[in-house]
C-alpha cells in the first residue's frame, strides 16, 4: 500500500469523522477509500467506533444537572449530526465494500449452480474455473479453443458450447457470449434465461434456440423450438422469434436472414504489414530504474508496482511508414503475441488493464536502445502522446494474441503516414502483492513467433 496515499487517507479520515472536513476533501477522501477494499473497512470501522464515542459523550453531558441547558443542547445537536453523518457514512461505506467486493472478484465466490457435463477434444485457451468433466461451477469465465463443452445448471438448463468460443457465466440464470456458438435447452416452464452478445441480449421464454457471435460481434439467433425476445444493445429494438425462425442480431437493427448482406470477402482494400524490424522501425523495454534492468531481449517486458517501482518496465516500438502507398488509410490494426516471462507469479496479478500511446517520432529523437531512450513518465510528459486504446488481459493469461483498433490509432497512422509511428505500451493495473507477474510480448527478435506488426488498409 502506498505510503503517501495512506498517510493522506489517515489524515482526510480524521477531518471528516472531527467534522473538519471541506466537500473537496471529502470527496478526496471517498475516491482514495474506493480504491481499496482495506481502506473502505478502515474507514467503516473508525466511523462506527467514533459514533459510539460521541454517544458516550452525549451520556455524559446529560447526567451532569449543571451543565448550561443552552451550551449543551448546542453542543447535543453539533454532536448528533456528527453521529448521523459518521453512522450514514459508515453504513455506505460498509456496502461499498461489499460491492466491491463483490464486482471486482465475482469468481472468488465458492457458490455452485452448474456442472462441466461433457467435454469432447477441447483445447482450453484460459479459464477462472475447473475443466475437468464432472466438475462443479460456479461464476467464470472460459476460453474455448477448439472442442465440444456441456454445461448442465441444476435448474436443468443445458448450455452447449462450440470453440472458439468465449463464455462468461455471470449467474445460474445469465451468461455473456463473447465469441463463438452456444446452443441453449431450458426445461418446460423455466423463462428468463439471459445470453447477452455484444450487440445485444436473448432472453429464453421457454425453449430450445443457438446463437453464433461472428467476429464482428454479429449474431446469427436460430430458435429451434419455443420462443426467444431479442433486444439491440444500443437503440433498444426488440422482437421476438418463434420456432423454427432465425435473425441477425446487429449493432444497431435485428434483421431477417432474407434481409441481410454478409460483408463482402471480394475486399479490394490493399493490405499492407509493417513490422518493427523494416527500416528504421524497432522494438525494446525500458526499465524505470536501468541498473536493475534483468531479462529477456528476445522478449517486450512491461510491469508496474506500486511499491517496487525501479522494476516497473514500459514498451516502446517503432513502425516506419515511409515507403507506404500515399493513399487514405481506411483501417488500422496493431497485433500483438503475449508469450510468458518467466518472471513472475500469475495467481498474484490481478486481469490487468494495458494503454497504448502513440506519436509521430520527432526528428531530434535518439536510436530506440535500453541505453539511449529514457524512461516515459505518462502523468507528466503527456504533450506528444496521445491515447491510442486499451486492452486487457484476464488473470493468468500469457498465451495469446491481441488485436489493438481504435479511431484513434486509424487517426495517427493517417496524420503520419509518411513518418515513423512511435508507441508505448503500459500496464496500468499494479501488482496486488509482491511477485507478481511481467507480462511479455515476442518481439522481433523472438526466434519462433511474430513480433509486433502493424497491419494497415488502403
Amino acid at each position: 500500500m502506498n505510503d503517501s496515499n495512506q498517510k493522506r487517507f489517515l489524515k482526510l479520515r480524521d477531518a471528516a469523522l472531527d467534522g473538519r472536513a471541506t466537500q473537496e476533501e471529502i470527496r478526496e477522501l471517498e475516491s482514495i477509500a474506493m480504491a481499496s477494499p482495506e481502506r473502505l473497512r478502515e474507514f467503516a470501522e473508525a466511523a462506527a467506533i467514533h459514533g459510539e464515542l460521541c454517544l458516550l459523550g452525549i451520556e455524559a453531558r446529560e447526567q451532569q444537572p449543571n451543565a448550561n441547558p443552552v451550551t449543551r443542547e448546542t453542543k447535543g445537536s453539533r454532536t448528533w449530526r456528527g453521529i448521523t453523518w459518521a453512522m450514514a457514512l459508515a453504513a455506505s461505506v460498509l456496502v461499498a465494500t461489499a460491492l466491491w467486493n463483490h464486482n471486482a472478484n465475482p469468481a472468488d465466490s465458492n457458490e455452485t449452480f452448474a456442472v462441466l457435463e461433457t467435454t469432447v477434444e477441447c483445447l482450453w485457451q484460459t479459464s477462472t474455473v475447473p475443466l475437468a468433466e464432472g466438475q462443479r461451477l460456479g461464476v467464470g469465465h472460459l476460453r474455448l479453443a477448439s472442442g465440444f463443452a456441456s454445461l448442465r445448471f441444476d435448474n436443468e438448463t443445458q448450455l452447449d458450447l462450440e470453440g472458439p468460443a468465449d463464455l462468461q457465466i455471470l449467474d445460474p440464470m445469465h451468461c455473456r457470449l463473447a465469441s463463438g456458438t452456444a446452443v441453449v435447452t431450458v426445461r418446460d416452464g423455466l423463462r428468463g434465461f439471459v445470453v447477452d452478445t455484444p450487440t445485444g441480449r436473448l432472453t429464453d421464454q421457454g425453449t430450445s434456440f443457438g446463437v453464433s457471435v461472428k467476429s464482428d460481434g454479429a449474431s446469427v439467433v436460430e430458435v429451434f423450438d419455443g420462443r426467444v425476445d431479442l433486444e439491440v444493445r444500443e437503440t433498444g429494438e426488440t422482437r421476438s422469434l418463434t420456432q423454427q425462425t432465425s435473425a441477425w442480431l446487429l449493432s444497431q437493427q435485428i434483421l431477417s436472414p432474407n434481409e441481410y448482406r454478409l460483408p463482402s470477402t471480394n475486399d479490394a482494400r490493399r493490405l499492407t504489414q509493417i513490422f518493427t524490424s523494416q527500416g528504421d522501425g524497432g522494438d525494446v523495454w525500458i526499465q524505470r530504474d536501468p541498473e536493475n534492468r534483468k531479462g529477456p531481449e528476445d522478449l517486450l517486458l512491461v510491469k508496474k508496482s506500486d511499491e517496487l517501482i525501479e522494476f516497473d518496465r514500459q514498451i516502446r516500438l517503432r513502425f516506419d511508414f515511409r515507403g507506404l502507398a500515399d493513399q487514405p488509410i481506411e483501417r488500422a490494426a496493431l497485433q500483438l503475441t503475449a508469450v510468458p516471462s518467466g518472471i513472475g507469479f500469475a495467481s498474484r496479478t490481478p486481469d490487468s488493464t494495458f494503454s497504448v500511446y502513440g506519436r509521430s517520432l520527432p526528428n531530434e529523437a535518439p536510436p530506440l536502445s535500453p541505453n539511449t531512450v529514457p524512461w516515459l513518465d505518462l502523468e507528466t510528459e503527456t504533450s506528444d502522446w496521445s491515447l491510442v486504446d486499451r486492452f486487457v488481459i484476464p488473470k493468468g493469461s500469457q498465451s495469446e494474441s491481441h488485436t489493438i483498433e481504435s479511431a484513434s490509432l486509424n487517426d495517427l497512422v493517417n496524420q503520419h503516414r509518411s513518418d515513423i509511428i512511435e508507441l508505448v505500451i503500459v500496464r496500468d493495473t499494479p501488482e496486488t502483492m509482491g511477485g507478481g507477474l511481467v507480462h511479455a510480448f515476442a518481439s522481433s527478435r523472438h526466434e519462433s513467433i511474430p513480433g509486433p506488426t502493424l497491419r494497415v488498409w488502403q
